[in-house]
């Protein structure tokens, strides 16, 4: 062992490794403190925004919240503030059970795995509740764009329903003023058909109030888009006679009006449509009848395409028409007309048709007119044209004709008849009977009510 001290390489190899060791021991106490303190660290948060739970948003909304976020610091290891992300810390406030009004409420915390609150503000805050309201109001869709050329937008369909409910602060339903959506339907040429759209809440200025809940939030609209049409009254024409001894009772169709499409010029063209004919004495009884409506000339289409016919059918019966009033029409304003013939200046008829329809016949159903039209100054036979209800006829035959005398204004002299009357002198002791004036001036000749425009119907 002594020889072993006494080598000299034996005591520097030795001398070498107590100097090793003391190095480490050394080194390793100066470590242990620094690596103890960098296991746990502290960390501050800002602006953490508090959640709210627990209102009961059917009845309440919440109006403010002051503050809305909190600054928060927390401890723990480093490794576990490094990982944890910002939405891991969870400050909220339990609203469950508060109604209207403002509430001082205490605010809770949820932490990530290994960190602790050291302290959080404020750690109150202050919530105003508002009870919500609810209003029933109508929708409108409106459309943006134009369709092709010649096509026409129809009113938009909206289903399930056109009404809404809307709910709001109670403070903002005063504001609301529409609930609508915007369709564009530019250069469509076909009807835009179950197009989903979200609806949405303006006030009074035509802004958007974004706090309403609109209930059902989203409505199917249809948007006609057709050719343009124009919807004009449905005529018929009729032709032939009922057997004879029948009569129609009524005539009624599926409509009175029909839908025609086409261009634009054609459309301005048309008063009426008149593209039916009737014969009547195909029927014999009551009967029911559907006849298809032509397309005709440039029109497109026409809507509904047939019209039903019921008709009724009963035996016929006859009245007279007594002390028709004529009515001279047609003369210049420059001429007076005059009925010579007949003195009374009216006319009697025979017609015949259904019982209930010539029982109900009123003297102003039938018009009997006697036209002037291009006549000179002179006495004329005129014919008298008679105008009758649909499905009623003259039973007497042949024309019928009254005399008038035409003369000119200027020609003849108007004498009162006053002063006339005051200066007649009796004739044997008998007065002078004063004849009776018969003259119409034209343009306030005595008419009677209806529309003259009728179809004459003669035997």
């Amino acid at each position: 062992m002594d020889k072993w001290l006494n080598n000299a390489n034996i005591s520097k190899v030795i001398a070498l490794l107590l100097g090793i060791l003391l190095w480490a021991i050394v080194h390793m106490d100066d470590r242990s403190p620094n690596q103890v303190s960098s296991l746990v660290d502290v960390k501050v948060i800002d602006d953490v925004r508090i959640q709210t739970v627990g209102l009961d948003q059917s009845r309440y909304i919440l109006k403010q919240m002051t503050p809305e976020v909190v600054r928060i610091q927390v401890r723990g290891q480093t490794s576990a503030l490094t990982s944890a992300m910002p939405e891991d810390y969870r400050v909220s406030l339990d609203l469950t059970g508060l109604g209207e009004g403002k509430h001082d409420i205490d605010l809770t915390y949820e932490m990530p795995k290994g960190i602790q609150l050291v302290s959080m503000v404020p750690s109150r805050v202050t919530v105003e509740i508002e009870e919500m309201q609810t209003k029933e109001m109508d929708v409108s869709i409106k459309t943006t764009g134009t369709p092709a050329k010649g096509y026409t937008v129809g009113q938009p369909i909206i289903s399930p329903t056109n009404r809404v409910h809307v709910t709001l602060p109670a403070s903002q339903m005063k504001d609301i003023h529409s609930v609508s959506a915007t369709l564009p339907i530019d250069g469509e040429q076909k009807s835009v058909k179950q197009k989903r759209v979200k609806l949405t809440a303006y006030d009074k200025t035509g802004h958007e109030m974004k706090s309403a809940i609109i209930t059902p939030p989203v409505v199917e609209v249809e948007v006609p888009i057709t050719k343009p049409f124009k919807t004009v009254p449905l005529q018929i024409n009729f032709i032939g006679q009922l057997p004879e001894g029948l009569a129609i009772s009524s005539f009624t169709p599926s409509t009175n009006q029909v839908a025609i499409y086409g261009p634009q010029d054609v459309l301005d063209s048309i008063d009426f449509y008149d593209s039916i004919q009737i014969d009547l004495s195909q029927f014999k009884e009551s009967t029911k009848l559907t006849m298809p409506l032509p397309v005709l000339g440039k029109v497109e289409k026409i809507e509904p395409n047939s019209v039903n016919f019921d008709i009724t059918i009963v035996p016929a019966v006859q009245r007279v028409l007594d002390k028709l009033p004529i009515t001279l029409t047609g003369a210049s304003d420059q001429l007076k007309a005059s009925i010579e013939e007949p003195a009374s200046k009216s006319m009697s008829i025979t017609v015949e048709g259904a019982p209930d329809v010539v029982n109900s016949l009123k003297a102003g159903d039938v018009q009997v007119i006697a036209n002037l039209s291009d006549l000179p100054p002179g006495t004329h036979q005129v014919a008298l044209q008679v105008n009758l209800p649909n499905f009623i006829r003259r039973v007497d035959p042949g024309t019928i004709y009254v005399k008038v005398l035409i003369e000119d204004k200027k020609a003849t002299p108007t004498t009162k008849t006053e002063p006339e009357i005051k200066t007649d002198q009796p004739v044997d002791g008998k007065p002078t009977d004063t004849p009776e004036n018969g003259t119409i001036e034209p343009g306030t000749e005595e008419t009677t009510p209806g529309d003259t425009s009728g179809t004459e119907q003669r035997e």
